[in-house]
């Protein structure tokens, strides 16, 4: 048998414990020498030659506490090595650890396990990492993907929907670009446990399908699509830290953005349709460092959007539930309630939420003071950027308008 994994080879002696060698892509197997014993075979791909352990008696301790992590260690006797294994496949792992232990101790492995040659573990080349395909007779139709990616890109290959699931099940996928095809739609039921950059700039996406599940996805670039809206399927990544949604047709930033993206670092929406930010991405306390916002048609003039203050029991109560933090979900609460306090927005004065009834101002504001850096792409636009503030109450409200040097409202 053999495993494709991470692979770091330590001297116990030399090194005391430490070492500063990295882990490096290899194949690791079992297989009978000319005196019928097993040994266990290690090769790191960037090596042309194979180093072979005795296994009979030659175990001092395998190390497995991580091993539903796809990590272990197999120390060595002689030589005093210890063999560390790291992204392996979990179940051939423990197949291999506990084939390993049976030969330590002179027992015959069962008949499942084949002895692995050491020619053809030499003979093994590193596995296909990376794909690059920019015309669409170089698209692997009939023979598909090496299961082994990590990194794809599809550019100018005419890929249309529906597209082609076999790149959505790629298991060692870190990046994806599909950028500059005719894609619309993107398949459903997306699950992409190791993606952390998506790339699909200039397609024809509108919406992205409501189950795609990638809990570790860092960067997305949808640049140059159809979006008129942010998806909640976005806001619900909720590890992004760039979001580049340039060239589109967004008319509004959601007021829970950060608040849903907790970790966003960088924010593009130039060249869209926003004609104000919410005051929530002006606020500081984020880990937003970068705005892109030019070529929109920003409001220019300070003005009130909003005056609402006829408060309600459900008003109230609903405020009560943002401020306690009482858990709700569609079997407590009705769904359109819920979707109000998913996107609650907090008085620009006190902080309380404002949900239904409140007063909304825009004011121009630098978002520098934050310590947000903004970019823009019209030498003649200012970095003052039209913020839409919200206040609780009257009392709140006239305190907005007055600093805005806006004329006050009677109580």
């Amino acid at each position: 048998m053999k495993l494709d994994c991470k692979i770091k080879i330590q001297d116990r002696q030399r090194t005391n414990g430490l070492s500063t060698l990295k882990a490096a892509k290899g194949v690791v197997g079992l297989a009978k020498s000319n005196s019928d014993e097993w040994v266990l075979i290690v090769r790191l791909f960037k090596e042309t030659s194979a180093t072979q352990y005795k296994l009979r008696d030659n175990v001092q301790a395998l190390l497995h506490k991580c091993i539903n992590n796809g990590m272990t260690t197999i120390q060595i006797k002689v030589p005093t090595h210890d063999v560390q294994l790291s992204e392996a496949n979990v179940e051939s792992l423990k197949t291999l650890l506990s084939s390993v232990r049976l030969a330590s101790t002179g027992k015959d492995l069962p008949s499942s396990i084949k002895s692995t040659s050491v020619n053809v573990v030499q003979k093994l080349q590193r596995p296909t990492l990376q794909l690059t395909i920019t015309q669409a007779s170089d698209y692997p139709t009939l023979k598909g993907f090496p299961s082994t990616l990590e990194k794809l890109i599809i550019n100018t290959a005419q890929l249309r929907t529906p597209v082609d699931r076999r790149i959505f099940t790629l298991k060692n996928l870190h990046t994806l670009d599909l950028s500059d095809n005719n894609i619309s739609q993107l398949p459903s039921k997306i699950e992409m446990l190791h993606l952390q950059t998506l790339t699909i700039r200039s397609n024809q996406l509108k919406s992205f399908p409501n189950d795609l599940k990638c809990p570790v996805l860092k960067c997305l670039d949808l640049n140059q699509n159809h979006f008129e809206i942010l998806d909640e399927t976005i806001l619900n990544l909720h590890t992004l830290e760039r979001l580049i949604l340039s060239s589109n047709n967004i008319k509004i930033i959601p007021r829970h953005l950060l608040r849903s993206l907790p970790q966003l670092q960088v924010f593009n929406i130039a060249s869209n349709q926003i004609r104000a930010i919410p005051n929530g991405l002006a606020s500081s306390g984020t880990r937003l460092h970068t705005f892109y916002y030019g070529e929109n048609a920003l409001v220019t003039n300070k003005c009130i959007t909003c005056q609402r203050f006829n408060f309600t029991l459900v008003e109230l109560a609903l405020r009560t539930i943002v401020k306690y933090r009482i858990p709700y979900d569609f079997q407590t609460l009705p769904r359109t309630l819920c979707s109000l306090l998913d996107k609650y927005e907090l008085c620009a004065n006190c902080a309380s939420p404002c949900l239904t009834n409140f007063g909304e101002i825009i004011v121009p504001r630098q978002l520098s003071a934050n310590g947000v850096t903004v970019q823009v792409t019209a030498a003649s636009q200012s970095f003052a950027v039209p913020v839409q503030e919200r206040y609780c109450s009257m009392k709140c409200f006239n305190y907005g308008l007055k600093r805005a040097g806006m004329t006050q409202m009677p109580l």
